[in-house]
């Protein structure tokens, strides 16, 4: 299908076109699963005509959006319930009254219609054992059988009731005792005489409107807030990934008329993940979501905010085989390493013109030696490059807080190129890797003493922080322009794919499980003690398997400064 303007396609060998519309994800329930989009033709393979149709054509489809995002609001509307702290003794009694109004009212209406005599007969069997059965609780005091009825239309009424077992059973004695003065009124009637249902039993307020105290819970902000506030200093990015499907859920409910977190039902919930679906995201994504969104709501819950955790029995997706055997990213190939690391950035010695600077080098060449995750190596500190005198160079990769002591004794970094604080992604990423020789040979060691020399702590002094919190987030940027100039246009080889090139040399090394999942900065299952640093798989171990490592020869040449930009276009005046 060939995309001509907005919402405007042709297809097919005469070229007819084609009205294309994504239905909105707040009436995605409204149409069959998997179904994302409306798709209609517009008869005519002429653009003018098409354009003119097009017109009216849309206004059809937003017609019938509005249509089902009306029907939507009003099932929801049904589905809405008031959530109740506690009852009175009045607001019970009201609760009782309104039931048998109801009762005798329809009892009425069934009478005035005409009952055969086997109709009238069973009629008042069944009125008559009730009647035995439930006079007979109440003379008992025994309330246990009739709570699920008195709960039963409180929910009809729209009144969803959480009461403690002495409240349940004060407010089932009252509704029996109205059940069965109901029945002699009933059975009054079925032995001939006149009762007026507006005399014994006169109209009251709808329940949900009596008075009853009812928590519509807190704001969507307060709740979130609740939830990043529950952990002290929560990575931006964090708190972000979670504001994704918060955010949505939000946009999701308004749609429907809610008004604030406490009105979602396991309902809403498996109606939003189902739109998730019918989106087009996958599985793993949608889990993910249900995840956070399923704590967010369980620390209001603990917190008081809120009286239920909605989300917290709501099913996410089971991946096929399929799936699962698709890999998102995968490792370059031998011919793509020679490709990327014989780049001008590597052979020519020209940077990024933007921040990246020397870590256009260094970082995609560490991530290869290492495995590192690029967050990881980004944020290093040139106290985290350290030697052991047995075992020789080594990376630290470790949470930092505070600041580690340098390198350098005399250390003297100015304020902008003091340590940042560093949060890693779990306990299992604290760790220590080897430094290969490969990386001592290309120079690490001559950059570490240059970096020094710019009176700087860190690795890379020239990253900064990016909206997510990220150092290494502008680089990753970098890096898929630069690949993508180099020929790499595959979605699933990317700056990412250079770990997953040590993972494959380290199992074609046949390193054990556990040296490797510590190399990555894996959990061994051990559990989160076994993981954290300094425990589980000693750095002597580590040492000896990564040894073991048979490196691929690449064509980058050893480090010197950079001497102009990888982009013509962008190179520096000064350096032609």
């Amino acid at each position: 299908m060939k995309s001509t303007s907005e919402h405007l396609f042709s297809r097919g060998k005469t070229g007819n076109f084609y009205v294309r519309r994504r239905i909105p994800t707040a009436i995605l329930s409204a149409y069959p699963t998997g179904k994302a989009e409306i798709i209609r033709s517009l008869r005519t393979s002429d653009k003018r005509e098409a354009t003119k149709r097009l017109r009216l054509e849309e206004v059809r489809i937003d017609a019938k959006f509005a249509a089902h995002l009306l029907s939507l609001k009003e099932r929801n509307d049904a589905l809405k319930l008031s959530h109740v702290k506690s009852l009175t003794d009045e607001q019970i009694c009201g609760l009782a009254k309104y039931w048998a109004h109801r009762v005798l009212l329809r009892d009425e209406q069934v009478r005035q219609k005409g009952m055969d005599e086997d109709e009238f007969d069973e009629h008042g069997e069944v009125l008559s054992q009730q009647r035995t059965e439930l006079g007979k609780l109440l003379a008992r005091g025994h309330v246990k059988p009739i709570l699920p009825a008195m709960f039963g239309f409180m929910h009809l009424c729209g009144i969803d009731a959480e009461l403690s077992a002495e409240a349940a059973h004060k407010a089932g004695y009252i509704f029996l005792e109205s059940v069965v003065k109901t029945l002699d009124h009933q059975l009054a009637r079925q032995a001939g005489n006149a009762i007026n249902t507006d005399v014994v039993a006169p109209e009251v307020p709808d329940p949900a409107k009596i008075g009853i105290e009812t928590s519509t819970g807190s704001g969507w902000d307060e709740v979130f807030n609740s939830w990043q506030g529950y952990v002290s200093d929560r990575p931006k990015s964090t708190v972000i990934g979670y504001q994704t499907p918060w955010g949505q859920l939000k946009t999701f409910a308004a749609d429907l008329n809610l008004k604030g977190p406490a009105e979602l039902t396991p309902k809403h919930i498996s109606a939003f993940v189902s739109g998730m679906k019918q989106a087009g995201l996958e599985v793993p994504t949608i889990n993910g979501r249900i995840l956070k969104l399923r704590e967010i709501f369980k620390i209001a819950v603990g917190r008081e905010l809120l009286q239920r955790n909605p989300v917290e029995n709501t099913l996410g997706f089971k991946a096929s085989k399929k799936e699962k055997g698709e890999k998102k990213r995968l490792p370059f190939t031998l011919q793509d390493i020679d490709v990327l690391f014989g780049s001008s950035v590597f052979t020519e010695h020209l940077r990024s013109s933007g921040q990246a600077g020397e870590a256009s080098y260094w970082i995609p060449l560490m991530m290869f030696y290492t495995g590192a995750r690029p967050e990881e190596i980004a944020g290093l500190e040139l106290s985290d490059i350290q030697r052991d005198e047995k075992l020789g160079w080594r990376f630290v990769i470790t949470d930092l807080i505070d600041g580690d002591d340098c390198l350098f004794d005399d250390e003297s970094g100015s304020e902008k190129d003091a340590p940042e604080k560093r949060l890693l992604k779990n306990n299992a990423s604290r760790r220590q890797i080897p430094i290969a020789n490969e990386l001592i040979e290309l120079g690490l060691l001559r950059y570490v003493e240059w970096v020094h020399g710019q009176h700087s702590t860190r690795l890379f002094p020239t990253l900064s922080k990016d909206f997510h919190g990220k150092l290494g987030g502008a680089f990753s940027k970098w890096f898929g322009r630069y690949k993508t100039e180099l020929g790499f246009t595959s979605p699933k080889k990317v700056l990412y794919s250079l770990r997953h090139n040590m993972k494959d040399l380290l199992e074609a090394a046949k390193i054990p499980t556990k040296p490797l999942k510590r190399i990555l900065g894996h959990a061994s299952g051990d559990g989160t003690i076994t993981d954290g640093y300094g425990s589980g798989v000693p750095f002597d171990v580590i040492h000896e398997e990564f040894s073991k490592i048979k490196f691929p020869a690449i064509p980058a040449l050893p480090w010197q400064p950079g001497v102009g930009y990888w982009r013509k276009e962008k190179r520096n005046p000064a350096t032609k």
